[in-house]
């Protein structure tokens, strides 16, 4: 590779025409990563499990006794399922890959995590990987039922690591304010929201729903072929609070939105640091990647789309208040410029969301 970064559309698109990646479909790329593809293969597991070195998914299945699941079956509440994924890997010895859930089954509290022969850990695949992949779910709040050829979760494919540093982040700033405000104005890089990665913090204030919370229940399930869901069976409104204020308790689930909106530029990519112990107890981010065009426009007073949360807290009970630093957006560099955009060459489901929307499943 003549760069260091993450591979763009059209190289995504070499490494299948060339059998790096067998199984994919095209139309699957976006511009810089791919979403993965649903088999109908699917087992109950009696927990996680991750492989030692050298140890298949399938030896786990049988040595654990995992039950063969029809997807004609809903995905039940805090189960543990294995489904095998059409794509077969063959990554050369510089190219190395991590996962993540996209941001529909993010916002539905369906974990997917992409696990992989030999591989002890989720989500990565090492340098020179050889071998299938699968995927991890568990549906967290409600039932979901989910169909063979549906996309959860995107690979984003690397030549080395293209993540900016401390100073490159500052450069990036002084170049493209990559926070806006809700009116459009640029935001001034400051302290609080350029350093390491960009700080966004949490809106609690703007809109009367300030967000959405997740109803724990299992009479209902949700059907990932359907598209006009009532959000009543799923989820409940989070008013805006009049002390500003919200308590996120363990195993609650909210959506939520930034105060700032956010611009992902062209040649880039942005990752939302999922946890970060710093900004408090809780876990910002199941679906936290950015194809580069997000947000952007060629119309410098027309950038930034909000960016919304997936927001469950660990331990302890924490008050989340308005304005609150909530999470941290990692770019990293691209290895060539895309030669399609989110929002712009192709379909976007989120780009204009200007608050805490819901999945595109619901009315």
């Amino acid at each position: 590779m003549p760069a260091t970064g993450s591979l763009p559309f059209q190289l995504i698109e070499q490494l299948i025409d060339a059998g790096y990646i067998r199984g994919a479909y095209k139309g699957h790329i976006q511009p810089s990563s791919l979403d993965l593809t649903l088999t109908d293969t699917c087992y109950a597991m009696p927990g996680s499990l991750l492989p030692r070195p050298g140890e298949s998914i399938e030896s786990i299945i049988a040595s654990h006794n995992g039950t063969p699941h029809s997807l004609d079956a809903p995905l039940e509440v805090g189960r543990v399922y294995l489904v095998r994924l059409s794509e077969f890997v063959a990554f050369s010895p510089d190219l190395s890959a991590t996962a993540s859930n996209k941001s529909s089954s993010g916002r539905i509290n369906l974990r997917g995590r992409l696990l992989a022969d030999g591989v002890a850990s989720f989500y990565e695949l090492p340098r020179g990987y050889h071998g299938q992949l699968w995927i991890e779910l568990i549906p967290m709040s409600f039932p979901v039922r989910v169909h063979a050829g549906e996309r959860i979760n995107q690979l984003r494919i690397f030549a080395g690591d293209g993540r900016l540093s401390r100073i490159e982040h500052e450069l990036l700033y002084a170049t493209e304010p990559l926070l806006r405000t809700q009116q459009g104005s640029a935001i001034p890089a400051s302290s609080l929201h350029v350093g390491k990665a960009i700080t966004m913090t949490v809106d609690l204030s703007t809109h009367e729903i300030v967000g959405w919370k997740a109803k724990q229940q299992t009479a209902v399930f949700m059907d990932t072929k359907v598209f006009d869901h009532p959000k009543e069976h799923f989820f409940e409104p989070v008013l805006r609070p009049s002390d500003g204020q919200i308590l996120l308790k363990p195993g609650d689930f909210f959506i939520l939105g930034t105060k700032e909106k956010i611009v992902v530029p062209p040649t880039y990519a942005a990752e939302m640091i999922a946890y970060d112990g710093t900004k408090g107890e809780f876990r910002s981010h199941f679906a936290g990647f950015f194809d580069p065009g997000f947000g952007w426009h060629e119309d410098a007073a027309q950038r930034g789309t909000i960016a919304v949360l997936e927001v469950e807290a660990y331990g302890n009970p924490f008050f989340l208040r308005d304005e609150q630093p909530v999470c941290l957006m990692a770019y990293e560099h691209l290895v060539a410029s895309p030669s399609k955009l989110y929002g712009t060459d192709l379909k976007s489901n989120y780009g204009q969301q200007q608050g805490p929307r819901l999945a595109k499943w619901f009315v």
